[in-house]
C-alpha cells in the first residue's frame, strides 16, 4: 500500500491513523472525516472531538503523517467504526 497524498484527501471521506487506538464508550477507533478543506489547511471530525467543541483545524501535511488510509467502505450508514481487540 502507498502512502497517502494531498491528492487522495477528499472532503466527506474517513481515514483511519497509522497507530490505531480506542476512544469514547463504547470504544470507537480514533477516525478522522476531513469536513473542509482549502489548500494546506482542513478540518476534521472525529469520536474523538468532545461535544460541543470545535473541529480541529490543521494543517495538510500534519493530516498525512497521522493518516494510513481511506476506510470510508468499511463504515456503516455513517456510523464510526468499533474498536476490537
Amino acid at each position: 500500500m502507498s502512502q497517502l497524498t494531498k491528492n487522495d484527501l477528499i472532503v466527506g471521506r474517513i481515514y483511519s491513523a497509522k497507530r490505531k487506538l480506542p476512544c469514547c464508550f463504547p470504544p470507537l477507533l480514533n477516525d478522522r472525516q476531513i469536513i473542509w478543506m482549502n489548500g494546506d489547511s482542513l478540518k476534521y471530525d472525529s469520536p474523538t472531538v468532545g461535544f460541543g467543541k470545535h473541529y480541529p483545524l490543521i494543517t495538510v501535511e500534519k493530516f498525512l503523517k497521522w493518516a494510513k488510509e481511506d476506510v470510508t467502505d468499511q463504515t456503516t450508514n455513517g456510523k464510526w467504526r468499533e474498536y476490537k481487540r
